[in-house]
């Protein structure tokens, strides 16, 4: 990533670009780098809590519970633009066109840009089924978001917890598209058109993408082992582990 700091826009002679207009194209790329940042950091923010232990996950969903409607906003603001940006950037790989005259990428990042792309749309449609969307209509508690990420990342076949490792290359394609995608349409603004610009920026966002995905893997790690990558040291306690401990509250009543 660091080596986009010194790339210029690069022509895409892979084939003609597609006749869109300027606002659609400007569109495009913003429907991918905004919800998906904040999709990317909201989950950053909760899963580091998740790191805390069980009570600061759950209050932390709680806090996301309040939002007023909630369910709305998720789907005007976050899941619409990205089925908008996953449609138009499907289209224009199955076509082998760009959506830009020009690309500020190499060769080689514009390939990883569509690989990742591609393989991020499958890593959140694996990921939205198996929590967000397990029961239509029903959003999940805290609770039952933990127990489903335990039972799911913790489990192998022939040894290999295949699932913690589909979480790790998943949020890796997401923090790669997501801090390439950022730079990507900060060189093509008047304000990263100088080389140092888009060097800093690329430095930076190099950054964000590495401590995002450090975050994740730290999570998936800890679902997956029971044990943190770096953290608190404190043990993990499942959700089951907290009910059996819990006194019953008739047990806990005077005569």
């Amino acid at each position: 990533m660091l080596a986009l700091a010194s790339v210029a826009r690069v022509p895409d002679h892979d084939a003609p670009a597609f006749p869109l207009p300027l606002f659609v194209r400007r569109l495009f790329s913003l429907s991918g780098v905004v919800p998906l940042g904040v999709f990317l950091v909201l989950h950053a923010v909760t899963n580091f809590r998740a790191v805390r232990g069980e009570p600061a996950f759950l209050a932390t969903v709680r806090l996301y519970e309040r939002i007023p409607a909630l369910p709305l906003v998720e789907a005007v603001f976050v899941f619409a633009p990205l089925v908008f940006h996953a449609t138009l950037g499907l289209w224009a790989v199955s076509a082998r066109r760009p959506l830009h005259e020009t690309s500020p990428y190499s060769g080689g990042v514009r390939v990883a840009m569509r690989a990742t792309g591609v393989l991020l749309g499958l890593f959140l449609a694996m990921h939205l089924s198996e929590l967000r969307f397990r029961v239509p209509g029903v959003r999940p508690s805290g609770g039952e978001l933990l127990t489903v990420l335990a039972s799911d990342l913790s489990a192998t076949s022939h040894g290999v917890p295949w699932r913690g490792i589909a979480y790790l290359v998943g949020t890796g394609c997401a923090t790669f598209h997501l801090s390439v995608g950022l730079w990507g349409f900060f060189a093509t603004t008047n304000a990263g058109s100088r080389a140092r610009e888009r060097a800093w920026a690329a430095y930076c966002l190099a950054a964000l993408g590495g401590v995002l995905w450090l975050t994740f893997a730290n999570v998936v790690v800890l679902h997956a082992t029971g044990a943190r990558l770096f953290g608190a040291p404190e043990p993990w306690t499942s959700p089951a582990e907290t009910i059996e401990r819990e006194p019953c509250p008739a047990a806990s009543m005077g005569p």
